[in-house]
């Protein structure tokens, strides 16, 4: 990027202001706040410009607690791409601030860190290295993992009465464990179909399948295999 010329990213001021008047402020209110660097002139200009530094774009979807995707327009001009009327009016009609907390946007960017980077920095704070943790077995690996999430669920339901959605009874609080769970029953899954499903199916190559076809074939291709009825020994 030349020098002097600072990165901003498009903004629609139509729907900068219908977001902003939803969340119950204006522009002038956005300028007076100590927590957002830019003042109600700068606000404006980039409207005008159509475009706005992402700094100050964040700040201003933090301290409204919307989603910055959704208060730039980005959300809206992705829907707008839709050729299907009927979805593309319903998708917008959900584009409200409430469905679309700040926190939905920051969601987005955690969950680009790796899980391994997010124990990596669990395990630092108790002077245990990732390197430990590589030097477990799969299943201990597994269960490292599993007791951890286990041991904070009640932790997080003793001091949490509403998630960042708002919503009571924090309905997802135990889906990384079931995920977690999901993920070893795919793991023996196809370890079994590399280490069981693959030999039979060599010893036997099923009906209309040679050898070479058995070894070109991934775990998840063994598993269907095994499952259809069609196969004959």
């Amino acid at each position: 990027m030349p020098k002097g010329i600072i990165y901003k990213i498009p903004v629609d001021k139509t729907v900068f202001m219908s977001i902003v008047k939803e969340c119950g402020s204006s522009i002038i209110k956005l300028g007076e706040c100590e927590k957002i660097d830019c003042t109600e002139r700068t606000i404006r200009r980039s409207l005008n410009e159509g475009k706005m530094t992402p700094c100050f774009l964040d700040q201003i979807a933090k301290h409204l607690d919307v989603d910055s995707r959704l208060l730039s327009g980005e959300l809206h001009g992705k829907v707008a791409l839709y050729n299907d009327d009927f979805l593309r009016m319903m998708y917008l009609a959900q584009l409200k601030a409430k469905r679309y907390p700040y926190y939905r946007k920051r969601k987005v960017d955690l969950s680009q860190q790796s899980i391994e980077k997010l124990l990596e920095q669990i395990l630092s704070v108790f002077d245990i290295s990732f390197s430990q943790f590589e030097d477990m077995d799969f299943e201990s690996q597994y269960l490292l993992q599993h007791d951890l999430f286990d041991a904070l669920v009640p932790v997080i339901r003793k001091h949490f009465f509403v998630d960042a959605y708002g919503q009571k009874d924090l309905p997802h609080l135990e889906k990384i464990i079931c995920d977690l769970e999901n993920f070893r029953d795919d793991y023996y899954q196809r370890l079994h179909a590399e280490e069981v499903l693959r030999i039979k199916f060599l010893e036997h190559p099923p009906c209309g399948k040679t050898k070479a076809d058995v070894l070109r074939m991934s775990a998840e291709d063994l598993i269907a295999l095994d499952m259809d009825n069609d196969y004959s020994k």
